[in-house]
């Protein structure tokens, strides 16, 4: 019974990692007001899940403002692109609805269909890498969006993933909608737990090609004092 009682015990420990969910998911509801600060407040909550899913200590509000911060000048551009983009994927649908509706419209419905449905899945993959990358790395705009959609490509099986977890989520808050409130959470959870894998494959060949360049340069100047003695015996 007094195991029961221990703040170390699974189930307390359990019901920590639920409150923060709720918490990080409140943060992101608020902070997602400003409408352009959508991209700052999504960064700022895989950046803290991220630290959660890599083991790391990590301090949930302190976390997430710091992230925040630290990444709002250059989250506000990209969230206008992304806002423009949901944007014209919502009236995308709009049109194929009216299209369904309206039975002479029918035909055109076998090429705008196939089109959003692509727009769609590059739209959600994309937003989410975008989001990742930012939360994890430094990295110019145009580059941190190129290697965004390298990887929504490259990493088909992680981007189908990342999708079906949308989609289990979506499902979940239909059925019941209360669980909207915990949605982004949730979604930014599932998502890290296999964005993050990618992530750190990426770093570490990263730093094994950074090592094979050390051994290389030791090599060099192994050869360069070799050398130098040499001509000093000469």
């Amino acid at each position: 019974m007094s195991g029961f009682f221990d703040l170390d015990a699974p189930i307390w420990v359990f019901m920590g990692e639920i409150a923060d969910i709720i918490i990080l998911a409140l943060l992101w509801w608020v902070c997602c007001l400003g409408i352009v600060t959508i991209g700052a407040s999504t960064t700022a909550l895989y950046y803290v899940l991220g630290k959660k899913v890599r083991r790391e200590t990590t301090y949930v509000a302190k976390d997430f403002f710091k992230s925040f911060s630290q990444n709002f000048r250059q989250s506000v551009p990209l969230s206008i692109l992304i806002i423009i983009g949901f944007i014209s994927f919502s009236l995308y649908c709009s049109f194929i609805i009216e299209g369904v509706l309206i039975p002479n419209q029918s035909n055109s419905l076998k090429f705008i269909v196939p089109i959003t449905i692509l727009f769609a899945f590059e739209l959600f993959n994309f937003t989410a890498y975008l989001w990742a990358l930012l939360s994890r790395f430094e990295m110019k705009s145009a580059s941190m969006m190129r290697t965004a959609l390298i990887m929504t490509h490259k990493h088909l099986v992680t981007t189908l993933a990342n999708l079906a977890v949308i989609a289990i989520v979506v499902f979940c808050v239909i059925q019941f909608p209360f669980a909207i409130v915990v949605a982004p959470s949730v979604i930014v959870l599932g998502q890290s737990f296999m964005i993050q894998k990618v992530f750190t494959n990426y770093i570490e060949e990263a730093a094994r090609e950074e090592k094979r360049k050390l051994a290389m340069t030791s090599n060099e100047e192994e050869e360069i004092n070799e050398l130098e003695e040499v001509n000093i015996n000469i």
